[in-house]
Formats: C-alpha cells, structure tokens, sequence
C-alpha cells in the first residue's frame, strides 16, 4: 500500500484536544499505513507533545501567529496525492478517512477537474436541553452546508483537497485574520475551475463553542473584516454593518427553530449579545488603539 492522506492539525495551547483527535484518528477503520498527520505547534506555551500512536505523526512548529500560516507551514512537508485539513478541538467520524479519500477520487474522476471536498462538522451540544449557546453554535457556527450553497465555500475544520492543487494555489493567504479559508476555496474555484463539494458523509465533530468562544470568535471576524478595508475610513465603517448585517437574517431563522417560543427568544437575545459585544471593539480598532488579534 502506498500512503494516500496527509492531514494537516494546526494546534495552539490545545494540548488535550490534540490528544483527543489523535486518538480519534487511531479509531478509524482504514490501515494506518494510509496515512501520514502533520502537526503544525502555533507557538504554543507550554509546547505541544506528541502522545505515542500507531501511525506516522510529525510535529512541526510556526512561530507566526495564525492558522493560515501554521498550515502553510505543513503544506511545504506534505508528501501524499491527498490533503485533508481539521483542527485540534475536532473528533473524527471513525470512517472520516475512509468517507473522504473514496469521496474525492471519485467525484475528481467524474468530474475530471480539481475538487475541493467540504465536509459536514457536527456540532456536540454542552448538555440537553441545549443552552443558548449550543443553538446559536449549531445554526450559526460552522455550518458547513450553508457555507458551501450560499457563500461557495468551506471551512477548514473539514476540508479536503489534492496537493497538486494545493501548491498551484500556493497554500492560504497568510496575511489574512479572518476569512483565509473563503480566500482560498474562491480562488481554487477562479484559478483552477475547482468544484467545491459538500460531502454530509464526511463527518468531523466539534464541542458547540460557549459564550466567551463566539466573543472572541465574532471579534476575530470582525478585526479581519476591518483590515481588508485598507485603512479606508468609510471602508472601516462598512466593514462593521458588514458585521453587524447577518443579525436580521438570523433573526428570522431562529424564529423557526423547533424550540419552544422562550428559547427561541433567548437564543434571539444571545446572537444579539455576540453581536454587538464587537462594537467596542469596532471603535478600539477605529480609534487605533489597538490591532486586530489572530487568535
């Protein structure tokens, strides 16, 4: 057997999930001889260590804060026809590896074009019934499905892609804070006539994010959002309506929601909260008093 993935785990003071993923990937059901993990340490304190596993893992380090460029940073060690990106805080579907190499080789050859393969992310709710929190991750965090038909690209907490294609492409937009992943799959699809493909079969799982998480989530957008205006003012003004703009959208779809009507309006009340908690920020960075964070 010659070895077919490369999977790339950018990680950053995630010790505990990196374990956790390494040992999901230790669950899957295809010969570990298949595969080849790519760890990319993000300057992490205390240093990330590898736990043992029986596959083939290296540890690699990027002291430039920013997935883009941790992941970039794996890209120049990949040495497999496939690539697949997930994060440290993602467990696998035991048939993850299985699912996404059949799916990719099959829709290429179909296609006989470039194929950037989005899979489904999951999310893990923190209890039952679901807080706030939970509903607002599970409809409005990574949906990958929405993602794909609606903004024509994936995240890559699942994300599949030859590496022929990868090095055309030149790997991610490292000076991006926020949007490095949409960057990348709309230029596969300008520059190399790629089809972007959600797969519902290839299946990663994530904890749902709490209150904090999507705080600092929403202001990393946001801080992304407003440095590609460029240090235009007006730019800079738009780019927090630009933020700001999805709250009437996910308004409407949380009032269809099958929860009852109280949750529904406390879900309402914490998008709400998520989203205008970046308006100080908005005004720090407008005022220059502070820069955008990677992180």
């Amino acid at each position: 057997m010659t070895r077919e993935l490369d999977i790339i785990i950018p990680v950053y003071n995630d010790q505990e999930g990196l374990n956790t993923i390494l040992s999901s990937i230790e669950n899957q059901s295809v010969s570990k001889i298949l595969i080849r993990v790519l760890v990319v340490d993000n300057n992490s304190s205390p240093a990330i260590q590898i736990p043992p596993t029986s596959f083939e893992v290296h540890l690699l380090h990027c002291a430039q804060a920013g997935s883009y460029s941790a992941r970039n940073t794996a890209l120049t060690k990949v040495e497999s026809k496939i690539v697949a990106f997930t994060d440290a805080d993602c467990i696998l579907n035991t048939n993850w590896i299985e699912t996404g190499i059949q799916n990719i080789n099959i829709t290429s050859e179909k296609l006989s074009k470039p194929v950037i393969l989005a899979g489904e992310i999951s999310i893990i709710p923190s209890k039952q019934p679901e807080t706030s929190a939970d509903l607002a991750d599970i409809h409005f965090g990574m949906t990958q499905k929405k993602f794909v038909n609606r903004g024509r690209y994936g995240i890559t907490a699942n994300l599949w892609a030859r590496s022929e294609d990868l090095f055309l492409l030149s790997g991610f937009n490292e000076s991006l804070k926020s949007g490095g992943d949409r960057d990348f799959c709309l230029r596969a699809q300008q520059q190399l006539n790629a089809s972007l493909i959600y797969d519902p079969d290839c299946i990663v799982y994530h904890p749902a994010r709490s209150k904090q998480e999507q705080i600092i989530k929403s202001k990393r957008l946001l801080g992304g959002q407003f440095d590609r205006s460029s240090g235009k003012p007006l730019r800079e003004i738009a780019a927090l309506f630009l933020h700001l703009r999805p709250l009437i959208k996910e308004t409407l779809e949380s009032l269809i929601i099958p929860v009852s009507a109280k949750r529904r309006l406390a879900l309402i009340f914490f998008v709400y909260q998520i989203r205008l908690s970046t308006i100080p920020e908005w005004i720090k960075l407008f005022l220059r008093k502070k820069k955008s964070s990677r992180i």
